[in-house]
């Protein structure tokens, strides 16, 4: 849990001068957070299940933001008062806004506003006299009620604060009677423990703790902790402490957010493809159980010619007779209608041979049809697993919107088109396409002498080597091929085949679906993915 007690407990004590007498302008809501609008600041508390926090950030909502009953609630109570006092429980999850305001007939009044960041548990309570006004959340439980009407009780916390910890009994399992403590304050006090004795290393996380500051850790570049004290169990390089606490908090947990959005985009659009997959392997399947029934079929097509041959020799009023092959010289026994003579049941083979070819030809067909779009469905969905940005998925979305997978929508362009990733490799520049519409500009944008790469008999990126006047030499090819293998579904394997050809026998014919080509005059290399 990022936002542990450490780090809401920071927040607090630094928010109690900006909060405290601060006058209450408004209260708004989106998408399970409730901005708190004071004159000079906004104060977030994002009540999502998968990532609750409270911050201080300015709004930013449509001009219509969706209306809440409990938001509008606290409008009619609280707009207008004035915050007279901010309340923490040491190191437990909880805020506490004591809001004083004369109401429109004169009667005064003092409320209780309880914030508690407790992921899915967060919430927010509004009480009065002890008396609970409402909530974000009701609830009714054999542990708590929250329901309006009922009298409010705080909850009461077996867990000890971290300054009134003596022994190091089960360490593993601080974080279940010390409040504050997350699994991740249990690992760095583990850590700080290979060097130094249990009280050492607790007094120096509390001796950080209270230096005041907020810490971020990135891998990739991307924030991947953040702290009230350093994690020095993490090893990793990239680290900045913030002086301004709400920057640490809005950094990481944009990130998240984003990351989160961008994920469930990326799931609707991926149960789009794979309900269409679904859908054409199991008209695969029907179509090969047809093919299965009608294999044999050019066997009408010899009955009617051996029935033809020799019609002299078939007596009538029978109901099978046997024939010799003239081209096996094997005896083939032909199932007759003993009402129809020879020539009549030869017409009858040569109708239903006739009838089963026609119906074969449309079977395969059909199957080509769709093992092309099959293969380009999966190519599309390993592009779809590689987006990290969101202007990477809207190239997605645009893509699937002009194949008809999913409806197109007007709507403004939010993001720039992202472009293919470009690195220099001994001094040849190698482009490897993140998506469809990439790959085909790779391979449209080419020429002749430059050296085009894909993993063999699987989804992944379009590779291209640009020709710069000299020969392209092996060690460049197989970096390259490495890249393409890295960057396809084979990324995870060992060894991984790619295919690489001259740009000039790379070929996009009319009907192929983005991302697919023809190519011939290649090669193979067996090489080890690589990502950058």
């Amino acid at each position: 849990m990022p936002y542990d007690g450490f780090v809401m407990k920071r927040f607090v004590d630094y928010a109690k001068e900006k909060l405290l007498n601060a006058h209450i302008r408004n209260f708004y809501y989106k998408n399970n957070v409730v901005y708190i609008s004071f004159h000079r600041f906004d104060l977030k508390v994002s009540l999502n299940p998968n990532f609750s926090y409270i911050t201080f950030e300015k709004r930013n909502l449509p001009q219509d933001p969706k209306r809440h009953y409990f938001v509008e609630y606290l409008r009619s109570r609280l707009r207008g008062g004035i915050v007279v006092d901010v309340i923490d429980f040491q190191f437990e999850r909880t805020l506490k806004l004591v809001v004083f305001k004369i109401d429109e007939v004169g009667e005064k009044h003092v409320y209780e506003l309880y914030i508690d960041i407790m992921g899915k548990h967060s919430n927010i309570i509004l009480v009065e006299n002890g008396v609970i006004l409402d909530s974000y959340k009701r609830i009714k439980n054999r542990y708590r009620t929250i329901y309006p009407g009922e009298e409010f009780i705080v909850y009461k916390s077996e867990k000890i604060t971290p300054y009134e910890v003596e022994d190091e009994s089960d360490v593993e399992m601080l974080y279940k009677r010390v409040q504050g403590f997350s699994k991740i304050t249990v690992k760095e006090l583990m850590f700080r423990m290979q060097n130094m004795s249990f009280n050492e290393a607790l007094k120096s996380i509390l001796n950080d703790f209270e230096k005041g500051y907020l810490f971020l850790y990135y891998e990739n570049n991307m924030p991947v902790e953040i702290s009230a004290f350093p994690l020095h169990h993490l090893q990793i390089s990239k680290k900045r402490h913030c002086d301004k606490i709400e920057d640490a908090i809005n950094v990481f947990f944009e990130f998240k957010e984003q990351k989160s959005v961008l994920f469930q985009m990326k799931k609707n659009l991926e149960n789009i493809i794979v309900k269409r997959i679904i859908k054409i392997e199991n008209a695969l399947e029907k179509i090969n159980k047809e093919l299965e029934k009608t294999k044999n079929y050019d066997d009408y097509r010899k009955y009617g010619e051996l029935l033809k041959a020799y019609y002299y020799e078939v007596p009538k009023g029978v109901d099978k007779v046997e024939l010799v092959d003239w081209e096996t010289q094997e005896t083939v026994l032909v199932r007759l209608d003993k009402n129809k003579n020879a020539i009549e049941n030869a017409n009858f083979y040569f109708k239903r041979y006739n009838k089963l070819k026609v119906k074969v030809k449309g079977l395969m067909e059909r199957k080509q049809y769709l093992e092309k779009e099959l293969d380009y469905l999966y190519q599309l969905w390993y592009t779809l697993d590689e987006v990290n940005e969101f202007n990477e998925l809207e190239d997605i979305r645009n893509e699937m919107e002009n194949v008809g997978l999913v409806r197109s929508k007007k709507r403004k362009k939010m993001y720039k088109e992202s472009k293919p990733i470009k690195i220099e490799y001994d001094g040849y520049v190698i482009y490897i396409g993140k998506n469809n519409k990439q790959n085909d500009m790779l391979v449209r944008d080419s020429k002749d002498e430059d050296i085009w790469l894909h993993v063999s008999g699987m989804p992944g990126a379009h590779v291209i080597i640009k020709y710069a006047g000299k020969k392209i030499n092996q060690d460049v090819i197989e970096y390259a091929a490495s890249l393409a293998a890295g960057y396809s579904k084979g990324k995870n394997s060992g060894k991984v085949p790619v295919d690489y050809t001259k740009a000039k026998n790379v070929r996009k014919t009319k009907g192929l679906k983005p991302g697919l080509v023809l190519y011939s005059n290649y090669k193979t290399l067996f090489v080890e993915p690589r990502r950058l």
